[in-house]
């Protein structure tokens, strides 16, 4: 038997069907399945087999649908051959086992975060799907696919059409007849004829294009997965019976319709795919104004063109797209006779509107400029516009003087700013603001917290989690988080200035150079069709001076000095800076400066979290500033303290923080002692203080690494000041437990040595000795190689730490083989070779021969060249034979075993260079034996 865990798909799932298991086909569930289903909830429960026999690795799969159990292999060495009849989502949409294409399609856009879209016809288009019978499932052989391209598979094979209009997903089928209780769009939007036609650059007011008799067919195939015959891929053919009667049969290559499981379904597809095949050869382009912008791909329209000799000729919009001089071009394909709606629109007795491109560009009402923290804009300023209806965006436009102005981008987009309507405290979770332009939306708490929604009011950053909607554009943002980016949370007021930070803001970079500079910026707007631009003496400047925007500044600084005796009683001293950093993204490190009464301020030094000024004098009284510096070399204002640096003669305090963690060392760490001045710290076995006997060690900083040479006890950690010597002990027990026997052992025995490999080094150790017989080797990994002789060694392991092993593991043989030189074996060879040519040259020489009546002869031939000797029982039909040449001696008995194979049996010692080979079908040693230097494999 194994145990096995077979992953279908994604969860959840309804439930299983049919199981192929090899050649049989059951329905789920069987007992001879052997295998039960998973469906893929969140938070299933594991497989109990693998709670039981694998706890640690017993894990739910929440959200994978997959079938587990133990399957008896019976007399196969491998699993056998399954194949799954899945039931997913959405079968209540359909007849059970298929689904309707309307629902998959709102099922797919949702897979990819599409949830509020709005669908026009989708209504339609799910009944149209029911009633002509087209349902449809995943194709067993999907792979992942854009969702544009699975919405349009489904689209052709429903024989539909499915595009964007303005703010919404529009579906529209395209068949042209009732089916049951459902009937087609047959309404005629439009009889367009010359007046409303416009006419080309060559004065045709209608292209029309015919495809060539040659691509016209009359049959369509179509490929499907067909259920009822075990999913087996089929295909189903039809025919336009009286084009082909009139034409011949013009069949067409075969269509994939995966999508379609039975043979019914896939018959109504190729009957759609051949009609339009057929009747939609014709292809027309024409011209109209924006007084029919309301035309899309799907409707219906009359084309009447007496040059072209179209009278009312009925056609269905496939494609609407804008021409470069602004006109709509149309392209449309002919439909078959038939019943049809009188056209909706008469547009004939009005007037052709008029466009003007050339209407006035509206100037911007409302600008926003505006710097933001590093973490959010760096080296940036921001700018924001609003403007009246009619605008269609705006250059933007610089100057350092304001005089000479270059342009430097422009602005598509409305930003979407406002004012507050009412305060709100620093602690206030909501607020209400009024927009200019634009609409806000509403988001989720993460948003809020990974500023998804990030907002800008005199200084503060914060962002919104739920909107509530007024009336005049009032809005209510409940769920603030407040002052991040290491802004601070402030009191705000009604009035002012509110925007939100996203992409409809232009950014303009600035250099560092910059800062503290007045800037001069002019828009210049376009209209809605983006001409007739403004001039720059038509414009409002506006100036900004650019400021450096806000750093946080450091939190908790405090200043203590640090003693040191550099020899001959010279005293020096360390002004230390301890401090928390700020929390934000954009932090380099702080710059640390210091001065003497009104001196120039001297670098001291950088860091994070901690920075000392060495060289101060006792006696002198510095001021201290901490400046934090960003990624983009900007700074903060600092923060100042100051210290005098005065002999601390004390008794130093027992000091804080004292820990031990140990590696190949004992690590020693604790706080400093700020009481007193402290020239070195002490560590000690007992309490015996300047004894060198029980002394670790001493340090003048806050740590230590030494050894230890017992694995439990007690530390002491003793603050010594120059005039008061030692103060109270830190005192500190530690107990280190002997290391764990190393498991997962893996040995590998190779031609030049064995390979081992156990489980990681536990913390704490600093490596592993390996024995092999009475050698050791360290390694400060779980892996090694050891180069080895050939032979059979003993291998065990036990984990190192700073105090000795812990356990071996059980000794585990390894055998490190011999490798034999290539040109040996060739010899070897060579030698046999030879040997074969001297017993075949002894067998044809005539020796002297002895017999008797009892049927025993002997034959002895003794040459030069070698020497053999024959024994024969003629009765028994038996014979042994005994061949000595220089190079080796062969034995060979005849009929000896007709019990067991009824052949001759050969062995044969050979002696070469090479060593000594023993050739033969067994090989079988009655006594002891011994291999001296070698092993046996």
């Amino acid at each position: 038997t194994v145990a096995c865990a077979i992953g279908l798909c994604e969860g959840p799932i309804q439930g299983i069907g049919k199981v192929w298991r090899g050649k049989e086909i059951y329905d789920y569930p069987n007992e001879k399945i052997e295998l039960t289903a998973y469906l893929g909830a969140h938070g299933q429960q594991p497989w109990p087999y693998v709670v039981s026999k694998h706890p640690e690795k017993a894990l739910p799969y929440s959200g994978l649908a997959y079938m587990a159990g133990v399957v008896d292999l019976g007399e196969q060495g491998s699993l056998p051959q399954f194949n799954f009849e899945i039931k997913g989502k959405l079968l209540e949409t359909g007849d059970g086992v298929d689904v309707n294409p309307a629902d998959y399609i709102v099922h797919v856009l949702q897979s990819i975060g599409i949830d509020d879209v709005n669908i026009e016809g989708l209504d339609h288009y799910r009944r149209y799907c029911k009633a002509a019978d087209i349902l449809i499932s995943t194709p067993p052989d999907s792979k992942s696919s854009k969702a544009q391209t699975v919405i349009n598979d489904i689209a052709e094979i429903t024989n539909s059409l499915v595009f964007w209009s303005t703010d919404r997903l529009k579906i529209v089928p395209l068949a042209d007849k009732p089916i049951k209780d459902w009937s087609p769009y047959n309404q005629i939007q439009y009889n367009l004829t010359a007046d409303d036609l416009i006419p080309a650059s060559d004065g045709q007011l209608i292209v029309y294009k015919r495809k060539d008799s040659s691509e016209t067919y009359n049959q369509a195939t179509v490929e499907f997965i067909n259920r009822a015959n075990g999913y087996e891929k089929e295909t189903v053919a039809f025919e336009v019976v009286a084009d082909v009667q009139k034409n011949g049969l013009k069949p067409a290559s075969k269509k994939s319709a995966h999508y379609l499981y039975t043979k019914a379904r896939a018959q109504y597809y190729a009957e759609q795919l051949a009609m339009k095949r057929l009747y939609s050869k014709n292809q027309y382009t024409f011209r109209l104004d924006w007084a029919f912008c309301r035309l899309e791909p799907g409707d219906l329209v009359t084309l009447t063109d007496e040059l072209c000799g179209l009278r009312e000729q009925i056609v269905v919009i496939t494609s609407v797209a804008e021409a470069a001089d602004g006109q709509l071009e149309i392209t449309a394909e002919g439909k078959p006779p038939g019943t049809y709606a009188p056209a909706k629109y008469n547009v004939h007795e009005n007037e052709r509107p008029f466009i003007d491109y050339n209407q006035p560009a509206p100037s911007v009402n409302d600008v926003a400029i505006f710097q933001t923290v590093g973490d959010v804009g760096g080296n940036q300023v921001f700018v924001g516009v609003n403007a009246p209806s009619g605008w269609g965006g705006c250059s933007v436009w610089l100057s350092d003087n304001g005089e000479s102005y270059r342009r430097i981008g422009s602005i598509t987009q409305q930003a979407r700013m406002g004012r507050t309507k009412y305060g709100f405290a620093p602690a206030g979770d909501f607020c209400n603001v009024v927009l200019n332009q634009g609409v806000l939306k509403t988001a989720t708490h993460v948003d809020a917290e990974r500023a998804n929604t990030l907002c800008w009011a005199n200084g503060e950053a914060f962002s919104y989690e739920t909107v509530e909607v007024h009336p005049d554009n009032w809005y209510t943002l409940r769920g603030l988080v407040r002052g991040q980016y290491g802004t601070k949370a402030i009191d705000h007021s009604a009035g002012e200035r509110f925007i939100r930070v996203d992409e409809a803001l232009f950014r303009h970079p600035y250099r560092k150079e910059d800062i503290n500079k007045t800037i001069y910026l002019k828009f210049t707007s376009l209209n809605l069709f983006g001409s007739n631009e403004q001039g720059l003496d038509e414009v409002q400047e506006y100036q900004y001076k650019i400021v450096p925007y806000y750093i946080p500044e450091v939190s908790n600084l405090t200043l203590y000095t640090k003693y040191y005796k550099i020899g001959n009683g010279v005293l020096s001293f360390d002004v230390v800076a301890q401090f928390d950093v700020p929390q934000i993204n954009s932090f380099d490190t702080v710059e640390l400066w210091y001065r003497e009464g009104s001196a120039a301020w001297k670098y001291g030094g950088s860091g994070n979290g901690q920075i000392s000024i060495s060289g101060c004098e006792l006696g002198h009284t510095y001021e201290v500033k901490a400046i934090v510096k960003d990624v983009h070399g900007n700074t903060s204002q600092g923060v100042t303290k100051s210290i005098t640096v005065a002999m601390k003669t004390e008794v130093p305090n027992a000091p804080q923080g004292f820990s031990i963690s140990f590696s190949d060392k004992a690590n020693f760490n604790w706080l400093e002692v700020r009481n007193a001045d402290v020239d070195f710290y002490e560590l000690r076995l007992d309490t015996r203080t300047g004894q060198t006997a029980g002394m670790i060690g001493r340090s003048n900083n806050t740590t230590y690494s030494g050894n230890l040479s017992d694995r439990s006890g007690k530390v002491y950690l003793y603050a010594h000041n120059p005039s008061k010597g030692y103060g109270a002990p830190a005192e500190l027990t530690y107990n280190v437990t002997v290391p764990v026997m190393p498991t997962n052992v893996k040995l590998t025995g190779n031609l030049n040595g064995i390979g081992v490999i156990f489980q990681t080094i536990p913390p704490g150790c600093k490596g592993a000795n390996i024995y092999v017989d009475t050698s050791v080797y360290f390694t400060s990994t779980n892996a090694m190689s050891i180069p080895l002789e050939a032979g059979v060694y003993s291998v065990s392991v036990a984990y190192v730490d700073l105090f000795g092993e812990g356990p071996r593991t059980s000794p585990i043989n390894v055998t490190v083989k011999a490798k034999i030189d290539k040109d040996l074996l060739d010899l070897e060879k060579l030698g046999i070779a030879d040997m074969d040519r001297a017993v075949k040259a002894l067998s044809n020489e005539v020796g002297t021969v002895k017999s008797d009546i009892s049927g025993l002869s002997s034959k002895l031939v003794d040459q030069a060249t070698g020497f053999q000797r024959s024994l024969s029982d003629l009765n028994k039909h038996l014979s042994s034979q005994i061949t000595q040449v220089a190079n080796g001696i062969e034995f060979k008995v005849t009929d000896a075993l007709n019990s067991l194979t009824g052949s001759e049996i050969v062995s044969r010692i050979n002696l070469t260079p090479a060593g000594t080979r023993i050739d033969g079908r067994l090989l079988h040693v009655t006594g002891q034996a011994l291999f001296d230097d070698n092993i046996v494999t």
